[in-house]
């Protein structure tokens, strides 16, 4: 299966121009190929959170665009999805459920049917504050391969990782969310995942630019495997990388199956490491069918 990774400079907060963007790459993917079409985080406003030190606006901004999924923006990604006859992840996207908000990716197939929903497990010191909820557990999505899912920080976190890969996951596909500074340690990290796991890793990141159209962060979009580290990624903004699903997955056999109490250990680290970061702030706030 050919999968494309779409490297995107986003408007903050300019809805209808992103979307455009993306309806127009996801054209291209199709055009060349492509089966998978990954969309960065937040994708129809950009992700900021790490940019901006206003927590007040950002705390308006998460209020403003959480929303139920399915909804307005779930929506779009699947008529994108219909539109284009693709699979397509995007996210996470603000999900509003009940009194919490969780950062949510999606999985899309062609007919618009959402097949995952993967809420991300390790939230930053920024997601805390600005009142986001942390998933429970980390998610694969079967379609031609076994992929692990993650979104953001938890590229960050070696037990999640560590929990895709006992779990069978062939590569490892994700998000990056916009920083104003030191991006290429996001390699760094995927590098030392994909070492540690013998993975390679689909990381999606993207540009953001502001309404004076000034880049104020960015994140790399690239793939890694265990043979060639950087395997590639994108130089240009608005742009497609491509990859042929055969020449980065690894076989792995799910060893969860074959040791009944793996599971339980590594959740019950993957809590350990929730619990700890809770405890460091000052005021802390209290598979899918596909599979």
């Amino acid at each position: 299966m050919l999968i494309s990774l779409t490297h995107l400079k986003l408007k903050e907060m300019a809805k209808k121009h992103n979307i455009e963007k993306a309806k127009r790459l996801v054209k291209t993917a199709k055009e060349r190929g492509a089966k998978l079409v990954v969309l960065p985080s937040l994708f129809p406003v950009g992700n900021g959170f790490e940019v901006y030190d206003n927590e007040k606006k950002m705390r308006s901004v998460v209020k403003n665009l959480a929303e139920k999924i399915p909804g307005n923006t779930s929506e779009i990604v699947i008529k994108l999805a219909m539109e284009g006859q693709v699979h397509v992840i995007a996210g996470p996207l603000l999900e509003q459920a009940g009194p919490k908000v969780f950062l949510t990716t999606l999985v899309i197939s062609p007919d618009g049917e959402i097949i995952g929903k993967y809420r991300k497990v390790a939230s930053s010191e920024k997601d805390i504050r600005l009142g986001i909820s942390n998933g429970k557990e980390p998610m694969h999505v079967l379609l031609d391969k076994k992929y692990g899912l993650i979104a953001e920080d938890d590229l960050m976190s070696p037990e999640i990782n560590r929990l895709l890969y006992f779990g069978g996951s062939q590569a490892v596909i994700g998000t990056m969310k916009a920083y104003p500074r030191k991006q290429d340690s996001v390699k760094h990290l995927a590098i030392a995942r994909t070492l540690e796991n013998d993975m390679s890793y689909l990381i999606n990141g993207e540009i953001i630019e502001n309404e004076e159209g000034d880049i104020v962060g960015y994140s790399p979009t690239f793939i890694t495997t265990p043979d060639s580290l950087i395997y590639k990624e994108a130089n240009e903004e608005d742009s497609i990388v491509l990859v042929e699903s055969t020449m980065i997955t690894t076989n792995h056999d799910n060893l969860m199956s074959k040791a009944g109490d793996l599971e339980s250990i590594i959740t019950g680290l993957c809590k350990s490491v929730k619990r700890a970061k809770t405890a460091n702030n000052v005021q802390p706030i209290k598979d899918h069918a596909a599979t």
